[in-house]
Order: structure tokens, then C-alpha cells, then sequence
């Protein structure tokens, strides 16, 4: 395996990541293994036109704190009933997890798809008060 590091993209698609986290304490993750609190900043995937074994990292647009749950396929948000009504996408062979739920909307995933995430354990601990 071959790792290249490049930075994350900023501007107004990309929220930066927050302050003190590093990148380089970034880990791939199966989506299905991702614990509750790790920092989700991208998803793999294959580029249009490479190599099928050339995975790219595709940043979140604003990363999260994972939150994981099984995928409740009665759920009617947008992107749940995105995923329902894709009839050519086949099930996923170990089934669908939800990394987090904001405003009512659910980001799910297949659970043998790869996270890039910062381990909770990796974040830089809140200042006392």
C-alpha cells in the first residue's frame, strides 16, 4: 500500500478541522467499527478514470464526532429515504450503520465502507473550567 498525505481542501465547501486536531492522527476505519466520539473527516472511494485499487479520500464537508447506530430503514429523512429509493444500490453484505443524525438527517453508510477518522481517544481533551 501506497499513502499520500494531502492536505484537507478549505474554502466554502470545507469547514477546517477544529483547533488541535491533526490530520496525521487520522486512522481508516470500517464505518461498522467506528466508536462513538471518533472524528469523522473523510470516506474512501474510487476516482472516475483510476486504477480500481486507487482509493481517494473524500473530506466531510464539516467533520463530526461519530454518534453510530444501526440504520433504521423506516426513517424518513432525506437521506435515509435517498438510500430506500435507490433500487440499483444492493444491500451492503454486513448492513448499514448511521454515523450521525443532525437537524433530523441521518448520514448513513455502508458498514463495510472506510472512514478516515481521529480515534476519540487521539482528541485533544476539552481545557478545564
Amino acid at each position: 500500500m501506497i499513502v499520500d498525505h494531502r492536505p484537507r481542501p478549505q474554502g466554502d465547501d470545507f469547514a477546517p478541522l477544529p483547533h488541535g486536531m491533526d490530520e496525521r492522527a487520522a486512522r481508516p476505519v470500517r464505518a461498522g467499527h467506528v466508536a462513538s466520539g471518533d472524528l469523522v473527516i473523510a470516506s474512501f472511494g474510487t476516482a472516475l478514470g483510476s486504477h480500481r485499487a486507487t482509493q481517494w479520500t473524500w473530506p466531510v464537508n464539516s467533520v463530526y464526532v461519530a454518534d453510530p447506530r444501526p440504520w433504521d430503514a423506516t426513517c424518513t429523512c432525506p437521506d435515509c429515504d435517498a438510500v430506500n429509493s435507490d433500487e440499483g444500490r444492493p444491500l451492503p453484505r454486513y448492513g448499514r450503520v448511521v454515523l450521525f443524525t443532525d437537524d433530523g438527517v441521518c448520514d448513513v453508510w455502508d458498514a463495510d465502507d472506510v472512514a478516515l477518522v481521529i480515534p476519540a481517544a487521539r482528541l485533544p481533551l476539552p481545557a478545564p473550567a
